[in-house]
């Protein structure tokens, strides 16, 4: 790393509001082997990195670059949350989706659903079980597919960033449901 500087979350910030593209290979650097590890383990190649995390380190740009941004979460989070929201789209393109949470790896693969009434009947009990912002938030992006911001402005919600949180807390509450209901066996 001869001739690159280690910065701090706030000097990166301020770096790449001053247009320092150094602070970029700085998190390239930094940043590449924890990207680089995700990727992989959630049915990923090599080829698929570097395109991955070049249009994460382009938002990260861009998003700073934003008159309101506030960094409110260490920047590898915030880097690593836009990484997961760009592979976890392209994946959804390829018809596959893998999940690692926790160090516990679930693969899940996209097939034509099988459906049945009962399969409708259960899907609609668990998601009305969840409150009405949950399911209106969970609906707005899975089904509309909108953006953060335009969930936040529907919502009512301060920023993109509580979506985000927000989204999280209403996926595994639906995730907790799952699991108290069914056994694994039950759903493979």
């Amino acid at each position: 790393m001869l001739g690159i500087r280690k910065y701090s979350d706030t000097q990166l910030v301020e770096e790449i509001q001053k247009g320092n593209e150094e602070a970029l290979v700085s998190m390239y650097r930094n940043y590449y082997t924890m990207v680089r590890n995700f990727i992989l383990k959630n049915n990923g190649s090599d080829e698929e990195i570097d395109d991955v995390f070049q249009d994460s380190l382009i938002a990260v740009w861009q998003n700073v670059n934003k008159d309101d941004f506030i960094l409110t979460v260490k920047m590898s989070t915030y880097l690593m949350s836009i990484v997961k929201n760009l592979w976890f789209k392209q994946l959804k393109k390829k018809h596959r989706f893998t999940v690692v949470e926790d160090g516990i790896q679930e693969r899940l693969v996209y097939e034509e659903p099988k459906s049945s009434a009962y399969d409708a009947k259960v899907i609609r009990e668990m998601v009305a079980a969840l409150d009405e912002t949950c399911r209106k938030l969970l609906g707005y992006f899975y089904f509309d597919q909108l953006e953060n911001r335009v969930i936040a402005e529907k919502m009512g919600f301060a920023n993109t960033n509580t979506v985000k949180s927000k989204k999280y807390q209403c996926f595994k509450k639906l995730e907790t449901m799952v699991k108290e209901n069914f056994e694994r066996d039950d759903l493979l």
